[in-house]
Protein backbone atom coordinates (compact mmCIF):
# COMPACT_ATOMS: atom_id res chain seq x y z
CA UNK A 1 0.00 0.00 0.00
CA UNK A 2 0.92 3.73 -0.87
CA UNK A 3 0.07 6.67 1.06
CA UNK A 4 -0.06 9.39 -1.67
CA UNK A 5 1.92 12.95 -0.86
CA UNK A 6 -0.12 14.97 2.54
CA UNK A 7 0.24 17.86 1.25
CA UNK A 8 -2.77 19.98 3.12
CA UNK A 9 -3.58 22.35 0.27
CA UNK A 10 -7.13 22.81 0.66
CA UNK A 11 -8.08 24.08 -3.02
CA UNK A 12 -11.68 22.92 -3.40
CA UNK A 13 -14.24 23.98 -0.69
CA UNK A 14 -12.39 23.50 3.07
CA UNK A 15 -13.70 21.01 4.94
CA UNK A 16 -13.86 20.95 9.05
CA UNK A 17 -13.79 16.69 9.20
CA UNK A 18 -11.21 15.06 6.91
CA UNK A 19 -12.03 12.44 4.87
CA UNK A 20 -9.53 9.87 4.81
CA UNK A 21 -10.23 8.15 1.23
CA UNK A 22 -8.69 4.68 -0.32
CA UNK A 23 -8.38 4.45 -4.07
CA UNK A 24 -8.85 0.79 -5.66
CA UNK A 25 -7.69 0.28 -9.31
CA UNK A 26 -5.52 -1.95 -11.18
CA UNK A 27 -4.34 1.10 -13.30
CA UNK A 28 -0.99 2.32 -10.97
CA UNK A 29 -1.06 5.30 -12.92
CA UNK A 30 -4.89 6.19 -12.23
CA UNK A 31 -4.67 5.18 -9.33
CA UNK A 32 -1.67 7.37 -7.86
CA UNK A 33 -3.29 9.99 -9.48
CA UNK A 34 -6.43 9.65 -8.38
CA UNK A 35 -4.70 9.54 -4.72
CA UNK A 36 -2.74 12.85 -5.34
CA UNK A 37 -5.42 14.76 -6.47
CA UNK A 38 -7.59 14.13 -3.11
CA UNK A 39 -4.91 14.77 -0.87
CA UNK A 40 -4.27 17.88 -2.98
CA UNK A 41 -7.88 19.01 -2.25
CA UNK A 42 -7.72 18.44 1.61
CA UNK A 43 -8.64 14.47 2.00
CA UNK A 44 -6.22 12.04 3.20
CA UNK A 45 -5.79 9.57 0.55
CA UNK A 46 -4.31 6.06 -0.36
CA UNK A 47 -3.74 3.90 -2.93
CA UNK A 48 -4.45 -0.21 -3.73
CA UNK A 49 -4.26 -1.87 -6.84
CA UNK A 50 -6.31 -5.38 -6.11
CA UNK A 51 -9.45 -5.51 -4.78
CA UNK A 52 -8.33 -8.10 -2.17
CA UNK A 53 -5.63 -5.59 -1.01
CA UNK A 54 -7.74 -2.68 -1.12
CA UNK A 55 -10.07 -4.89 1.29
CA UNK A 56 -7.68 -5.74 3.82
CA UNK A 57 -5.81 -1.39 3.55
CA UNK A 58 -9.99 -0.10 4.17
CA UNK A 59 -9.84 -2.73 7.70
CA UNK A 60 -6.20 -1.15 8.82
CA UNK A 61 -6.86 2.37 7.63
CA UNK A 62 -10.18 2.56 8.79
CA UNK A 63 -11.29 5.34 5.60
CA UNK A 64 -14.53 7.05 5.33
CA UNK A 65 -14.48 6.34 1.53
CA UNK A 66 -13.22 3.87 -1.11
CA UNK A 67 -13.41 5.10 -5.21
CA UNK A 68 -13.48 1.66 -6.41
CA UNK A 69 -12.64 0.33 -10.10
CA UNK A 70 -15.04 -1.69 -11.47
CA UNK A 71 -12.60 -3.96 -13.37
CA UNK A 72 -10.04 -5.13 -11.04
CA UNK A 73 -7.63 -7.91 -11.91
CA UNK A 74 -8.30 -10.68 -8.65
CA UNK A 75 -12.34 -9.74 -8.78
CA UNK A 76 -14.79 -7.07 -9.58
CA UNK A 77 -15.79 -4.43 -7.77
CA UNK A 78 -19.48 -5.65 -7.35
CA UNK A 79 -17.20 -8.41 -5.20
CA UNK A 80 -14.88 -5.60 -3.34
CA UNK A 81 -18.10 -3.43 -2.55
CA UNK A 82 -20.29 -7.15 -1.02
CA UNK A 83 -17.53 -7.49 1.30
CA UNK A 84 -16.63 -4.26 2.49
CA UNK A 85 -21.11 -4.65 3.47
CA UNK A 86 -20.74 -7.86 4.91
CA UNK A 87 -17.87 -7.01 7.34
CA UNK A 88 -18.82 -4.99 10.61
CA UNK A 89 -15.47 -3.41 10.79
CA UNK A 90 -16.15 -1.71 7.14
CA UNK A 91 -19.42 -1.86 6.48
CA UNK A 92 -19.89 1.99 6.97
CA UNK A 93 -17.70 2.92 4.21
CA UNK A 94 -19.32 5.07 1.29
CA UNK A 95 -18.44 3.19 -1.76
CA UNK A 96 -17.87 5.22 -5.05
CA UNK A 97 -18.05 3.47 -8.16
CA UNK A 98 -16.13 4.41 -11.01
CA UNK A 99 -15.18 3.32 -14.62
CA UNK A 100 -14.47 4.27 -18.08
CA UNK A 101 -16.87 2.21 -19.94
CA UNK A 102 -20.59 3.87 -19.12
CA UNK A 103 -23.08 2.48 -17.60
CA UNK A 104 -22.27 -0.57 -15.60
CA UNK A 105 -25.68 -2.35 -15.00
CA UNK A 106 -26.33 -3.03 -11.08
CA UNK A 107 -23.94 -0.36 -9.77
CA UNK A 108 -26.39 2.34 -8.03
CA UNK A 109 -27.48 -0.53 -6.16
CA UNK A 110 -24.60 -1.63 -4.64
CA UNK A 111 -22.30 1.49 -4.37
CA UNK A 112 -23.37 4.82 -3.10
CA UNK A 113 -22.40 6.73 -6.24
CA UNK A 114 -21.10 5.89 -9.88
CA UNK A 115 -18.92 8.40 -11.51
CA UNK A 116 -18.01 7.41 -14.80
CA UNK A 117 -15.08 9.02 -16.64
CA UNK A 118 -14.47 12.03 -17.93
CA UNK A 119 -15.47 13.77 -15.26
CA UNK A 120 -14.57 16.49 -13.56
CA UNK A 121 -12.37 16.42 -10.03
CA UNK A 122 -14.45 18.64 -8.39
CA UNK A 123 -17.42 16.87 -9.26
CA UNK A 124 -15.42 13.45 -7.43
CA UNK A 125 -14.62 15.83 -4.51
CA UNK A 126 -18.20 16.70 -3.87
CA UNK A 127 -19.70 12.89 -4.39
CA UNK A 128 -17.43 11.77 -2.45
CA UNK A 129 -18.72 13.98 0.41
CA UNK A 130 -21.99 13.68 -0.41
CA UNK A 131 -21.62 9.62 0.05
CA UNK A 132 -19.83 10.02 3.16
CA UNK A 133 -22.16 12.20 4.76
CA UNK A 134 -25.47 10.35 3.66
CA UNK A 135 -23.34 6.63 4.77
CA UNK A 136 -22.80 8.67 8.13
CA UNK A 137 -26.78 9.61 8.58
CA UNK A 138 -28.03 6.31 7.70
CA UNK A 139 -25.59 4.11 9.52
CA UNK A 140 -26.13 6.71 12.84
CA UNK A 141 -29.50 5.37 12.27
CA UNK A 142 -29.30 1.95 12.04
CA UNK A 143 -27.31 2.18 15.04
CA UNK A 144 -30.08 4.04 17.20
CA UNK A 145 -32.40 1.83 16.08
CA UNK A 146 -30.62 -1.12 17.49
Amino acid sequence: MEHSNSRQQLTESPQSDTFKVLVIDDNQAHAEGLAELLSLAGFEAWHELTGGAGIEAARRLAVDAVLLDMNLPDMNGFEVCRRLRRDPRTAYIAVVFHTAQGSVPGARHEGDAFLTYPVAMSEVYAVIRASVERRRNRMGRVIESA
